[in-house]
């Protein structure tokens, strides 16, 4: 295929997948854990803005510099120009064609997640971390041609924009035109619990320890800010436990199940007041945590789920805040 390739057997390729999904690459030849799928390389997207003609018209807004004032007048033109404009069908004929492939074992009650892997993104350099969009509990091929889209639009998000600005302040000199957007394709999980782990203590930049933050259900009401999670610390050599501090947790995000997207639930007061990862879990994932920091050579921000005893990788990044300070 000209555009996808499954996750199992795409090659690390920063400029043609995007850095998310080449991780993704790296952590699956090293036998981690990670959910099934494909990745759609930057030629979808580059294909896209020439078929639908949106590139000229990006080309002539970033022509000149723009200031913050203008970013969500031209954030929101830009994405109506990406919805309104069709994929080209060599790109969804693949789409349908891996998508039956990949997914041949799954029955109708599972799902997807669509996810964005920029070139830039999840690099050592730059933070990119969670500004464009993800699409969780997707059902349909055509719910996932529409969240490609929405992907791909979020490239030039108000967030993105300001970022670009502040980078060029800092003297790196990249414009809207140097980005170019991958998609990441894969069966969504439905854990018990989720989480972040990092491979250094980034409350203190102690890198001897690690930090977990941990709750029930998805793990996006810890990237969303939605809940207080359980946060453990852990000291790196020799895995010991050296403080737990137990979150409020009141919500729990899960799969809708009536539609698409997740929907918040309460949870309840039993599981609120005990810690969501046991010690035999949370060695699991010391462990898993130095695989990946020796893997990638550097502190680790790594996204994780457990789905029925099982301990996935959803992503691994460099904790950028460490070069910081």
């Amino acid at each position: 295929m000209e555009y996808i390739t499954s996750l199992k057997e795409g090659k690390a390729d920063t400029c043609l997948f995007g850095g998310k999904a080449s991780n993704i690459f790296t952590l699956i030849k090293n036998e981690v854990n990670v959910p099934s799928g494909y990745a759609i390389s930057t030629k979808a997207f580059a294909l896209f803005l020439e078929e639908s003609r949106i590139k000229p018209i990006i080309k002539e807004i970033f022509a000149k510099e723009y200031n913050p004032k203008e970013v969500i007048e031209i954030s929101t033109k830009i994405k109506k120009l990406f919805l309104t404009s069709e994929v080209p069908s060599n790109i969804i004929s693949e789409i349908q064609q891996k998508h039956i492939k990949e997914f041949s074992d799954i029955d109708e009650h599972n799902s997807y997640v669509v996810r964005s892997s920029a070139n830039y993104e999840d690099s050592n350099n730059f933070s990119f971390a969670g500004q464009a969009q993800s699409f969780l509990n997707i059902r349909s091929i055509t719910e996932i041609i529409s969240s490609i889209k929405m992907c791909w639009a979020s490239l030039f998000s108000p967030q993105i924009l300001l970022y670009l600005i502040q980078l060029n302040k800092r003297g790196f000199n990249i414009t809207p035109l140097n980005l170019e957007m991958a998609i990441i394709v894969q069966r969504m999980l439905k854990p018990q619990v989720s989480g972040v782990l990092f491979t250094a203590n980034v409350i203190n930049n102690n890198k001897d320890q690690m930090m977990i933050n941990s709750t029930w259900g998805l793990g996006e009401t810890i990237t969303n800010n939605t809940i207080i999670p359980d946060m453990i610390i852990i000291q790196k050599n020799g895995f010991e436990i050296m403080k737990i501090t137990i979150g409020k947790k009141e919500k729990t995000s899960v799969a809708n199940p009536k539609g698409d997207s997740t929907i918040l639930i309460d949870t309840e007061r039993k599981y609120r007041e005990i810690c969501s990862l046991n010690s035999s879990q949370l060695m699991q994932i010391h462990n898993l945590g130095l695989k990946l920091e020796a893997l990638f050579n550097y502190p680790q921000d790594i996204e994780w789920a457990i789905e029925n005893n099982t301990l996935y990788i959803l992503q691994s990044r460099p904790i950028t805040t460490l070069l910081k300070k």
